[in-house]
């Protein structure tokens, strides 16, 4: 293999499966290196952990401002909501943002909800446990999207339509998940939702994270409407997708190592564990990118004011010298908690929503490997054409039937193939119209 053949700014490569052995190429012979793109841009690749940690703790040379995906972002949009949405701000705004939208992401916030999310675990398995067949996507779908939607407050009659713009704004290199152009229309109906939801919270607030964080001051300092319309879109969409993600990656673990499954069932207290392990091994978001504002030092290059630099958290997630046999999945593995699918912890752009992330992953596989033991692949995994997002777009699965544990359960799930602009769509799961 020579660099030349590596390309990771094609979202193509990553739609047949993340290219780790191209990742573990990089890592040993070229750790930090420039990608060209066709349209004659590029971008550093940094692959190794310590030189990703390096680049997410040097928030004085690198910047998180103009984007934080391989993509460029269009000028229009950045000149709107730099220093707006808290993963497009550098200190110190970044730290005022934090701070305000930390109320809503305590350990007592999230304790509140706990119940609420173990309940919509069992719904979800509820739901399909008599089918003996289901796409584990549409699954997987309905406790991210509904815990997200009770945080921010969003009515039932609503949360299609957030379902559908979550789903379009991280498909938007996938035109089977949405129409042409269906993200950036997607991000605009969203936010003008956004924006009239937060005049609400802000006139009568309620129950929720959302009318916390509206009304939430530091050192005499409230969000903004525009401010808050940003919150509302990277809690419904990161705070969605990448869960709903992880769920169905962490499935598909088990499914291809039965032991590790057959452990699980017979220790539960190995799942806060495994649930760390399924974060590395899979990485939900496959990278982050930042700017550099310096001329800079990495890997025995020189990284020039005005380079962007993609951390590929995929890749410092296998690296050798952190973690032995990086390739394995390992739910007894005793470090599996250092790694980068939330961002570094010392950095200051780690993920706010990590612990309520948590709490919803370890609820959902607490019911999965109890009442589904024997559940199999059952036809093509179809994954997302992403390079930023590690998604899968449909996952068949077959299991034996079983018994609701609420009798009286009813759980429509969302139409996972409506797409905003797409007109009426069935699902073809439930049967719903959306």
């Amino acid at each position: 293999m020579k660099l030349g053949d590596i390309d990771v700014s094609d979202s193509g490569v990553f739609e047949r499966g993340v290219p780790y052995e191209y990742f573990a190429f990089l890592r040993k012979e070229h750790p930090v290196s420039w990608q060209s793109r066709a349209d004659g841009s590029g971008f550093w690749s940094v692959t190794r952990y310590k030189d990703i940690m390096e680049v997410e703790n040097n928030v004085e040379v690198f910047s998180s401002e103009t984007g934080v995906s391989p993509l460029d972002v269009p000028e229009e949009v950045l000149a709107a909501t730099v220093g707006k949405m808290i993963i497009l701000s550098d200190p110190p705004r970044h730290g005022t943002l934090r701070k305000l939208i930390m109320s809503g992401f305590t350990p007592k916030a999230i304790s509140k909800i706990e119940e609420r999310i173990r309940q919509l675990a069992v719904e979800s398995i509820d739901a399909i446990i008599e089918k003996g067949s289901c796409d584990f996507h549409d699954l997987a779908a309905h406790m991210p999207i509904e815990v997200v939607a009770d945080l921010l407050g969003v009515p039932a009659e609503d949360r299609q339509n957030l379902f559908n713009w979550a789903n379009a704004m991280f498909g938007g290199e996938d035109p089977r998940v949405a129409p042409v152009g269906g993200m950036h229309k997607a991000q605009q109906d969203m936010f003008a939702y956004a924006m009239q939801l937060a005049v609400k919270r802000r006139a009568q607030p309620e129950d929720d994270v959302f009318s916390l964080v509206a009304n939430a001051q530091q050192d005499g300092e409230m969000l903004s409407e525009f401010d808050l319309g940003c919150f509302f879109l990277i809690l419904a969409t990161a705070g969605n997708e990448t869960t709903r993600t992880q769920i169905v990656h962490g499935a598909k673990l088990l499914i291809e190592n039965p032991e590790a499954a057959q452990a699980l069932r017979e220790d539960l207290t190995l799942l806060p564990n495994a649930i760390e392990e399924m974060l590395r091994v899979t990485t939900p978001a496959l990278c982050f990118a930042r700017k550099a504002k310096a001329d800079y030092e990495l890997g025995g290059h020189t990284i020039k004011a005005g380079d962007k630099v993609v951390m590929w958290y995929c890749s410092g997630n296998r690296d050798e010298t952190v973690f032995s046999e990086p390739d394995k999945f390992d739910v007894r593995r005793t470090n599996a908690r250092e790694h980068l699918s939330f961002g570094h912890k010392t950095g200051i752009h780690r993920c706010l929503g990590a612990m309520l992330a948590r709490s919803e992953l370890v609820a959902m596989f607490k019911e999965l490997v109890t009442r589904m033991p024997d559940i199999q692949l059952d036809g093509e995994v179809e994954r997302l054409r992403s390079n930023f997002t590690n998604g899968i777009n449909h996952m068949p699965v077959r299991f034996s039937p079983g018994k609701p544990v609420n009798a009286d359960a009813s759980v429509s799930f969302y139409a996972s193939n409506a797409c905003p602009g797409a007109g009426p769509q069935t699902c073809p799961f439930t049967g719903a119209t959306a």
